[in-house]
């Protein structure tokens, strides 16, 4: 029997059982070709029976004791008789071969299997008596997998693991290796995970010279599209090659020239454009471009009469008869939209947006016109739909996205009169584009709204801040904070000022609105806390399903205060409190399994299940090879156990601040501390504690919290936007 090692070595043999398997991960129990028996795990997807060679070393794991740390795999071509006949019989990609069968063939050809597949299948269809075609179905089987096994191999070589180099045979088949050796540049993007860092290690490992010209090229792409994932629509010239010449450390006095010279060729190619604004030239990718000039085309036009109402003489006297309680500046912001083809409303929390939009909605029913709401996310259509009292959707539905393409745009626009667009903050430039693309202007009136006092959009762009800034639209900000807003709305917007109230004094009996716990210097004190409050606060002191009206928001995923460290400890914590269920420990670096009762959240929009980006749920049942059934708020899905889309699927006790944009809670816990001071700004806290519509919590420390509220964010993102408005683009 071997001993644990820290050499790399390989095991030839047989799987014997597994234990655990998800789309990425395996551990069971392996028959080596001596016959011991040892335990397995790592980051590959096997199945029982399955003769295998296992590349890794043996370790010794601290609770599952003396295993096999394995790091890649490859299908075993060198197999006895035995191992044959389980291989055919238990293969599930092998149609029609029963243990039977399969022991025939394997007794019958032995060794000399595989020539006998490739040259006479015929005696092998009249040894086992099956058809001619099911024989030849398995040999073109055999060569697929013969060839797959050997790039496989070939791609674990530069230190990738089995679930990485499985999805790049998948994409890219047989030539996986040809182009991972000649060029691996040509891929990054191509493949999700498979960025310029995780393509350039490889080109390392192959000798790709520093200064290869595809290599250069793809860092300085990388560069704009890692400037679109920070929001940003362009790079300034000189920065860009700046970026790009610390990103690709060419180990040469003249690299930075070397950049400049291929960011011409990129630019003269038109794979990036460049654009002279003030003295300076930014570059970004075209789409990005032309799809802002689009909209700086349209938002130029919008202060043309409303197609539907701008023909009404006193359009005042009307809104006021029909919404006789607005305030002069909602009765603006109703009148102005009423008036005009493209109107925006913003304003805070409290300052009666909703209470507008549902007076313009029964202004357009006066006047029976068709009126369509959305909003970016499933849950912002669905505070439309309870403060309206009409259907809303979200925007992506709206237009008939599939994942791939638009069923509404030019030639086939949305039917409605008036289309109220709400939560435009988190509205980015390219679905601004499509929405626009499907909105006839001579016969559509559009109102826009929202709160530009919240975070911007996850993707490119910043259009609500954009457009106020310009005012190029009709806009009114309602500033005023109603009568009726309560102290969790009035105590929002006081962060905007820079203030955090402190927790006002009350009936301890009662439930509060506003809480501050700023007393917490440590991180680890701010996690105990939280956790306590989980633990014995929430629902019984306050009376809150700790499961369904609670959200934890936090700025980051790391750390002891970050989304992933506490999802972890809170599964732990309500499992045993809500079900008397002990997780299972979590390996380091590896995330918890999904467990029954679980809250989650979708992470990517899933077309095939109708599921979008931000959809929370709980679930419902985990299947023994790790499928779940998930109840979301408006359909129960099931999704298979080793399919990529598993993964979209993650623990939702704790979100990041950004990720909750959209959405509501009763009661939201928003941690403000100063480990995470460098993301610190007002707007971030007033996102998190508007999230709430009954109580908001604030934990963290005194100077973290106040140095939250008092730092405004500085670096307002590049869009073209901004640019073109400002300067009056027609």
């Amino acid at each position: 029997m071997p001993t644990a090692t820290t050499e790399h070595t390989r095991i030839r043999g047989e799987v014997e059982r597994v234990f655990f398997s998800s789309a990425n991960f395996s551990a069971g129990r392996f028959i080596t070709e001596r016959g011991d028996r040892i335990q397995f795990a790592g980051n590959v997807v096997v199945q029982e029976n399955q003769p295998l060679v296992l590349h890794g070393k043996f370790v010794r794991h601290p609770k599952y004791g003396f295993q096999f740390e394995v790091t890649s795999m490859e299908f075993d071509r060198q197999m006895d008789a035995r191992g044959l006949a389980n291989y055919l019989a238990n293969n599930p990609d092998i149609k029609g071969i029963g243990p039977a069968k399969a022991r025939i063939i394997a007794e019958r050809f032995g060794s000399e299997f595989e020539q006998h597949l490739i040259d006479e299948p015929e005696k092998i269809a009249d040894a086992a008596k099956v058809p001619i075609s099911l024989i030849e179905s398995l040999r073109d089987h055999w060569l697929e997998t013969s060839s797959v096994n050997q790039a496989m191999t070939a791609l674990a070589a530069y230190g990738l693991t089995h679930h990485q180099v499985t999805r790049l045979v998948k994409k890219l088949g047989n030539n996986a290796v040809g182009i991972i050796e000649r060029d691996p540049y040509v891929i990054v993007g191509e493949i999700d995970g498979f960025g310029f860092k995780r393509i350039d290690k490889i080109a390392r490992q192959v000798g790709i010279a520093k200064d290869e010209p595809s290599r250069v090229r793809a860092g300085i792409v990388f560069c704009v599209d890692d400037a679109l994932d920070q929001g940003d629509c362009w790079v300034e010239y000189e920065d860009l090659l700046d970026r790009a010449n610390e990103l690709l450390v060419m180990d040469c006095l003249d690299s930075r020239e070397q950049i400049e010279k291929h960011l011409d060729n990129l630019i003269d190619e038109k794979s990036l454009t460049c654009y002279p604004a003030d003295c300076r030239f930014l570059v970004a990718k075209p789409f990005i471009r032309s799809t802002e000039e689009d909209l700086a085309r349209v938002f130029a036009g919008g202060v043309k009469p409303s197609p539907c109402l701008g023909d009404k003489s006193d359009l005042q006297t009307e809104v006021k008869r029909v919404a006789p309680r607005l305030n002069p500046k909602q009765l603006d912001a109703a009148v102005s939209a009423a008036a005009h083809s493209i109107s925006l409303i913003s304003g805070g929390a409290g300052s009666g947006k909703t209470f507008t939009v549902a007076a313009m909605t029964r202004l357009c029913d006066e006047h029976d016109l068709r009126v369509v709401l959305c909003a970016p996310t499933g849950k912002a259509a669905k505070r439309m739909e309870e403060a309206t009292g009409r259907e809303a959707s979200t925007i992506h539905r709206l237009l008939g996205f599939n994942g791939k393409t638009y069923a509404r745009d030019s030639e086939n626009p949305i039917s409605a009169d008036m289309l109220i667009v709400d939560e435009v903050s988190m509205v980015d430039v390219v679905l601004a584009w499509h929405l626009f693309q499907a909105i006839d202007l001579d016969r559509t009136a559009v109102v826009l709204v929202g709160d530009h006092n919240q975070l911007p959009p996850v993707g490119p762009g910043n259009i609500l801040r954009d457009l106020i800034e310009s005012r190029v639209l009709p806009t009114t900000v309602l500033d005023d904070i109603v009568r009726q807003a309560g102290i969790l709305k009035e105590n929002s917007i006081a962060i905007l000022k820079g203030e955090v109230p402190k927790t006002p004094q009350r009936d301890t009996s009662a439930r509060g609105a506003w809480y501050v716990a700023d007393q917490h210097t440590d991180a680890e004190r701010v996690q105990r806390f939280v956790l306590d409050l989980f633990e014995h606060t929430l629902n019984e002191k306050l009376g809150f399903d700790i499961l369904r009206d609670v959200q934890l928001l936090t700025p980051t995923h790391k750390g002891p205060l970050g989304t992933v460290e506490l999802n972890t400890k809170l599964q732990r914590l309500i499992q045993r409190k809500l079900w008397n269920y002990d997780a299972p420990p979590v390996q380091t670096g590896r995330r918890p399994k999904l467990l029954v009762n679980d809250k989650v959240i979708q992470t990517r929009n899933n077309y095939d299940l109708g599921v979008m980006n931000g959809a929370m749920g709980i679930v419902r049942s985990v299947g023994l090879d790790g499928s779940l059934t998930i109840e979301f708020e408006d359909k129960t899905v099931h999704i298979e156990a080793g399919v990529p889309q598993r993964s979209d699927i993650q623990l939702a006790y704790a979100l990041t601040i950004h990720k909750s944009q959209g959405s509501e809670f009763p009661c939201s816990v928003v941690i403000a501390h100063k480990s995470h001071s460098f993301m610190h700004h007002r707007n971030l806290l007033y996102t998190g504690v508007t999230r709430a519509s009954q109580t908001a919590i604030i934990v963290g420390d005194h100077w973290g919290i106040a140095n939250c509220a008092k730092r405004v964010q500085v670096d307002a993102r590049k869009t073209f936007l901004s640019l073109l408005l400002n300067r009056g683009a027609q």
